[in-house]
């Protein structure tokens, strides 16, 4: 009589290979994922950075130089710059 293959040996060494594939294709995920999360930090900080400096420069605008000689243009492109950035903060960042 010929002997039956083992089967189960063949069965229990392609599930661990196939486990270790999903393995490394999960590494490779949470390594691009991390990677991802780490860019989105910064681009938030930046963000909040560019709004403090409007934030200031509208704040110095209006309490110094609107007594002198105020630019409309000046204040109109202060306040389009914060009222965009608000919005992208709200959107983006603060839900």
């Amino acid at each position: 009589m010929s002997e039956i293959p083992n089967t189960n040996i063949l069965n229990e060494q392609h599930y661990i290979e196939l486990t270790n594939q999903l393995k490394e294709k999960f590494e490779l995920y949470e390594e691009e994922n991390n990677n991802l999360k780490s860019e989105m930090f910064d681009m938030k900080k930046d963000i909040m950075t560019i709004y403090g400096l409007i934030r200031t420069i509208d704040n110095f605008y209006s309490n110094y130089i609107i007594n002198e000689d105020p630019d409309d243009k000046m204040a109109f492109l202060i306040d389009t710059t914060r009222t965009l950035l608000s919005g992208i903060i709200e959107a983006n960042i603060l839900s």
